[in-house]
């Protein structure tokens, strides 16, 4: 009987006070400690008395994503750690990842033609994302034909929006040009956004084609029923944010406000 009146007792004290659990096992009634992802006491990082874990993001930390099937953008699931920079590089100062969405790392050099360094394509406008692997494109279907309407991309589409968060979405045609601006022909992957030549699916056939020669970024605004704008680069020294049709797949890179 006494041992339950203590248990008891211990319960009903925890249950009154601003406390989580500590290291050690032990409570902490300082708001602000939290037991962090490594089983460290930490400030900010954790673990709720809830028992959720919590962060507040600051542009320059790493973004775990386990990006999944089931939200229709995913052609595959996989986790993936995002770097992120905070650069005035698109005008003002936004947030950016450092590799484009998919991608299991950042590339390694301006001509990485490896599909980890890639990351995914996108037709103009639409949320699944498409992975081409050797000679494999997932997943199969592949839009060929047909007028689309004739609007940006639309936010409940935005692959950066749904797979990395409220905020991040596709960098738009002011932001493409002022990148093309500041880094020029040669300074793409040299820049903190490493911009490489991931290549893109044909639009009429969705095979890869220019991956490790061409680089080809969409930007969220539309021309017309056939072309939408992108950020292209390509050899020997083209650099431009141009029309392109909107059924051709190609690379994302996400940037938060």
């Amino acid at each position: 009987m006494r041992i339950l009146i203590y248990i008891f007792t211990l319960f009903f004290w925890i249950s009154k006070v601003d406390a989580q659990l500590t290291i050690n096992g032990k409570i902490s009634t300082v708001p602000t400690t939290y037991v962090n992802t490594n089983g460290k006491v930490g400030t900010g990082e954790g673990l709720e008395r809830t028992g959720k874990k919590t962060k507040t993001f600051v542009c320059g930390d790493e973004i775990i994503i386990n990006h999944v099937t089931t939200d229709g953008v995913a052609p595959v699931a996989k986790t993936v750690t995002y770097k992120t920079v905070l650069t005035t590089i698109s005008g003002a100062s936004k947030c950016w990842i450092t590799s484009n969405l998919g991608a299991t790392n950042e590339a390694a050099s301006g001509t990485d033609d490896t599909e980890n360094s890639s990351g995914w394509y996108w037709q103009f406008n639409y949320k699944k994302g498409y992975r081409y692997a050797g000679t494999t494109r997932t997943p199969t279907a592949w839009t060929s034909s047909g007028a689309q309407p004739t609007q940006d991309w639309q936010p409940a589409n935005d692959p950066c929006t749904i797979e990395l968060g409220p905020g991040w979405r596709i960098p738009n045609l002011t932001e493409w040009t002022a990148v093309r601006n500041t880094n020029g022909y040669f300074n793409n992957f040299t820049s903190v956004l490493k911009i490489h030549a991931a290549g893109y699916l044909a639009y009429g056939n969705g095979v890869i084609t220019d991956r490790g020669s061409g680089h080809h970024y969409w930007s969220s605004d539309y021309s017309d029923a056939t072309f939408a704008r992108a950020f292209v680069v390509f050899p020997p020294n083209t650099y431009t944010v141009s029309n392109n049709n909107r059924l051709a797949g190609f690379t994302v890179r996400c940037i938060k406000d």
